[in-house]
């Protein structure tokens, strides 16, 4: 029987009523990024009779996770080496175990992370949901043993886009069409950073910096713009490499590495577009992000960015690995500020329509009932 589904009128998504309630275990090993940030407003959305434990690592993503629902319940666990860290495993597997969740849910950076928190699900037998945030290589082949071992026993994988999905059913050996989509949700902004007066254009990036976030591509398309500023807000293992990169092309006075900032970037930078410039994305968090607060997006044409994006009428579309047309379309949201906030706008109120946090929560919800009667049945 499919839960009632009822409109919530503040977000514009559905909330179910009428359910027996939940015990989930939410699992998260991520550092800083967009499978965070989504975990956290997945938490923030659930309803109240859900009871929520937050496991994991490291100790203080898992404390920043709970923050966002008062109360919700902890257990922090030993990061796992490698397959023959023993001990560790077996605390993960004994946690789950200890927790006895109706449902586990396995927050999944890409198809190849957080093997042992699915593992810990299955030698449990708790029906276990992954959530895979984007795709990746795998790192090794062991790597990719266990965890094609591991998936055709997990309950439900969920991505969130169509492209992500698909990539990660083939990525995993699953049938085509077995990954559920659910789209992540966006919290509206509550505070946005003001705009100066007239000055000359501020560019920005946000992401971790890893090589798949293409922002090596982004400098090379602002030294062909010369004109604006770049700020870079993130961080990651490919900072050292784009200061050098950005000092070879004589723009160290044109560009800002910000690091990672406290609280919403768009509370605190006012930019005049958003630039996503990456080799793959799962999703693209931080479209919405620019979209909900009107800031004009260019990104490039892969994985689940062009199911966000309809080129002309919400942002700008390149290709990958192309500075001559990313500087191309950066130069237009310049030079043409009225149509940019034009589509800016449109972006705006699509954004609001189609990624509501409870409208995902709601998603989730039925998701973990439907797996808890069928564990009962």
């Amino acid at each position: 029987m499919t839960p009632a589904l009822v409109d919530d009128p503040q977000e514009g998504g559905v909330r179910r009523s009428g359910r027996v309630p939940l015990r989930v275990a939410l699992y998260s090993v991520s550092g800083p990024g967009g499978s965070l940030n989504s975990s956290k407003t997945l938490l923030g959305g659930l309803s109240d009779d859900i009871e929520v434990t937050v496991l994991g690592s490291p100790a203080d993503q898992i404390d920043q996770l709970a923050g966002v629902r008062p109360g919700t319940a902890t257990r922090k666990l030993p990061p796992i080496t490698n397959k023959y860290d023993a001990v560790a495993i077996s605390r993960h597997v004994a946690t789950v175990r200890q927790i006895r969740p109706d449902v586990l849910h396995v927050s999944c950076d890409n198809p190849w992370t957080s093997p042992y928190g699915l593992l810990a699900g299955i030698v449990t037998r708790t029906p276990t949901i992954a959530t895979v945030h984007g795709p990746a290589p795998a790192w090794h082949r062991r790597q990719q043993w266990l965890v094609r071992r591991i998936a055709p026993s997990v309950a439900a994988y969920v991505s969130v886009s169509l492209a992500s999905s698909r990539m990660t059913a083939s990525t995993l050996g699953l049938p085509s069409g077995s990954v559920r989509t659910i789209y992540n949700g966006v919290p509206l902004p509550t505070e946005l950073a003001p705009r100066p007066g007239p000055q000359e254009a501020v560019i920005g990036a946000v992401c971790r910096f890893s090589p798949e976030k293409g922002i090596d591509v982004l400098i090379e398309a602002f030294a062909r713009v010369q004109r604006g500023r770049l700020v870079l807000i993130g961080d990651g293992d490919e900072r050292p490499r784009l200061e050098a990169l950005v000092e070879e092309r004589g723009l160290v006075d044109r560009v800002l590495f910000a690091g990672w900032l406290t609280g919403p970037w768009t509370a605190q930078w006012a930019l005049d577009a958003l630039v996503v410039p990456s080799r793959s994305e799962g999703f693209g968090l931080v479209v919405v992000e620019a979209m909900l607060a009107g800031i004009p997006v260019v990104a490039t044409d892969v994985g689940g960015l062009p199911e966000l994006i309809e080129q002309e009428k919400t942002g700008l579309l390149v290709p990958a690995d192309d500075p001559d047309a990313l500087a191309g379309a950066i130069a237009r949201v310049i030079d043409d500020r009225d149509q940019a906030l034009q589509r800016a706008e449109a972006a705006r109120l699509d954004a609001r329509r189609r990624f509501s946090p409870t409208a995902m929560a709601a998603a989730y919800e039925a998701l973990y009932e439907e797996k808890a009667r069928a564990r009962a049945r």
